[in-house]
């Protein structure tokens, strides 16, 4: 694994970015409207919904649980939807979100550690995507920013892997190409 130097000084080790192809992904979530201060609740809030509502749909989960972020305004607002992929497209309803997450070049970073240190590593793939002249697949209106997929991927379950120094967390945000 690649690390970067400011991510040893900082403690935290995470890969470096690099850009990747993602296929479209079918998923199914639950939008919610939360601050930098209750982003953190939306999992254990939501999840438990999400899951009864697909054991009763049969919609099978085929990945880990996922974050995608629609509007992001730091200072007021997050729009965002917290599912997970599935099998196969379902149809969703007024409860539960049913979409796809396009497909198409992504500029990805590994972070490993405990979730509520993402910012930083969402800077520094912002940065490394300006320092490389990528432009995100995003536009600017009166909500914040609007992306057209910007998405956090939590590869490691805190149930079965107490030690938040080995969570795995795999940032994503689409490119223009």
């Amino acid at each position: 694994m690649v690390v970067c130097l400011f991510s040893l000084l900082a403690g935290v080790v995470q890969e470096t970015p690099r850009i990747v192809h993602r296929p479209p992904t079918p998923y199914i979530a639950i939008k919610s409207t939360e601050s930098m201060a209750t982003i953190g609740g939306a999992f254990p809030k939501l999840m438990p919904k999400l899951h009864k509502w697909a054991a009763e749909h049969h919609a099978i989960e085929a990945g880990p649980p996922l974050m995608r972020f629609r509007y992001i305004d730091m200072e007021k607002r997050l729009d965002i939807e917290v599912g997970f992929p599935v099998a196969k497209p379902v149809k969703g309803d007024a409860e539960v979100y049913a979409g796809t997450i396009p497909a198409g070049e992504y500029v990805s970073l590994t972070h490993f550690g405990n979730y509520s240190g993402l910012v930083a590593p969402n800077a520094a793939l912002q940065r490394w995507a300006s320092e490389k002249h990528l432009k995100f697949k995003m536009t600017k209106n009166k909500m914040g920013d609007e992306f057209a997929s910007r998405v956090e991927i939590y590869k490691t379950d805190p149930d079965k892997q107490p030690d938040p120094a080995k969570w795995e967390t795999e940032i994503l945000y689409l490119i223009e190409r």
